[in-house]
């Protein structure tokens, strides 16, 4: 394994401290503490500095002083509040294992009743502990490489534990080879299957990667590959193109797999083999991203962030939203989020039908656009990508008032937006729900937040 930092991260309580000075005393690498570096600098305890700065006050010191910890190898133990801040992740994140500690929420609030740091809800402690965990364990889980539960050990055992893991490395080498054995035999590129039978055997290598079918039209490996290195992560992102998401997902034990982007045609089938789905992905009714961590599988959907965002600005009542899968569904949730009236319009009515029982909208055929009069125009459908170079609509319904947003990326000039653009509609292209979905993505697998300029340019 290779020799890097140890960070701790977790909810208050949990032993972050005692536990890195264990680390320290074993590995005899220099321990760190973030909040002592906070009081070091301030010349304040950590409850004064909350009562004259308040919380706010307090992260920005936060931030400062984890910025300034030097590269390399050594122990660090954070503060519990130290991942909302994805800046903190990502100077945590490089070249580091980030290991989560957790414990049983009556063990928290015991170890932490005689402490003097202030409340941060104004709550009575085990509630205080519910409220707080239930916004910070979705930042936790992306931060981290592994969770380790103190709830019955000390910190000593609690330190072998993770040495242990991180010896061990992150996955059985004899399952990976299995796992990329697999991929090899699918169409990657050859330079892709090069690179897999290197690492192959590197139990120091996260894995990630686009599960599909097809799969192999995805831009995501080559943007997640630079990020990766832009972020000193050992990482790598392939494509799986598989035929049964449950199927794949039930492989994935020890191999070191840590999260997933989901294409067609699996966003709603690989739902019941989740462990865990975020209330919009629940709503929406589809997952395109997973996240793996000690196997368990949490589903989101970033597709709707990825609508909604490059549609700030844009004016008008009603949506067309233009095929009735996944992607339609993340649509039909964003543009009812920008408060458009959503019409959901498919070659088979009855799966139009079928997704607008879960919001309301209205439906209708593909040939009916003009009937809805619509402001808005997005293309959910495959029709335009290379392997399908039509239209999903005739060019005569679009009329220069319209706005046309086709979430088909490759290529980035689709007919649909040629003709738009030829009709005098404005357009949205759809690298720019690839980017705004992908950022979001990047950072429910990593915690870290990536600008979306440095995506655009890896596009470009």
């Amino acid at each position: 394994m290779a020799r890097r930092r140890i960070v701790l991260i977790g909810y208050r309580g949990t032993g972050k401290s005692s536990i890195g000075k264990a680390l320290s005393s074993i590995t005899g690498q220099v321990h760190i503490d973030t909040d002592q570096l906070i009081e070091d600098a301030t010349g304040k305890k950590i409850p004064e500095i909350f009562e004259s700065e308040g919380e706010a006050g307090f992260r920005e010191i936060e931030q400062h002083v984890i910025a300034r910890i030097p590269s390399g190898a050594g122990i660090i133990s954070t503060g519990g509040g130290a991942v909302l801040h994805p800046e903190n992740v990502r100077m945590l994140r490089m070249n580091s294992f980030v290991v989560l500690l957790t414990s049983k929420n009556e063990v928290i609030a015991r170890r932490i009743a005689k402490t003097s740091r202030p409340s941060l809800t104004g709550q009575p402690p085990e509630k205080e502990i519910d409220t707080v965990l239930e916004e910070r364990m979705p930042l936790y889980r992306s931060a981290a490489d592994f969770v380790i539960n103190t709830s019955s050990t000390s910190a000593k055992q609690a330190a072998s534990l993770i040495l242990d893991k991180i010896t061990r490395g992150i996955c059985l080498p004899e399952k990976r080879k299995s796992l990329l054995a697999g991929v090899i035999k699918t169409p990657v590129p050859d330079r892709e299957k090069v690179h897999l039978k290197k690492i192959s055997g590197d139990t120091d290598y996260y894995l990630y990667g686009i599960l599909g079918h097809p799969a192999m039209h995805s831009k995501s490996p080559v943007i997640y590959n630079h990020l990766f290195a832009d972020y000193g992560m050992p990482a790598h992102y392939t494509w799986f193109e598989q035929k049964d998401p449950g199927v794949f997902l039930s492989s994935l034990t020890g191999t070191g797999v840590r999260g997933l982007s989901v294409t067609i045609p699996h966003k709603e089938t690989i739902i019941p083999h989740l462990d865990e789905i975020k209330h919009d992905a629940e709503n929406i009714g589809a997952v395109n991203t997973v996240l793996i961590l000690e196997d368990e599988k949490f589903g989101f959907n970033t597709d709707w962030k990825g609508i909604y965002r490059p549609l700030e600005g844009t004016e008008g009542d009603t949506a067309v939203i233009l095929g009735a899968g996944g992607a339609a569904a993340a649509a039909v949730y964003a543009v009812s989020m920008r408060g458009f009236r959503p019409v959901i319009l498919n070659r088979s009515p009855e799966r139009a039908k079928s997704l607008a029982r879960k919001s309301g909208a209205e439906t209708g055929t593909l040939d009916q656009v003009e009937k809805f009069s619509p402001d808005l125009i997005i293309n959910t459908t495959p029709v335009g990508m290379s392997s399908n170079p039509h239209l999903p609509i005739p060019a005569s319904v679009l009329k220069p008032e319209m706005k046309v947003f086709d979430l088909v990326y490759t290529p980035r000039d689709t007919p649909l937006l040629q003709a738009a653009l030829q009709a005098g509609c404005s357009v949205i292209p759809g690298t720019e729900m690839f980017i705004h979905q992908l950022a979001e993505q990047f950072r429910i697998l990593t915690g870290i937040d990536t600008p979306i300029i440095r995506l655009r340019e890896m596009l470009s």
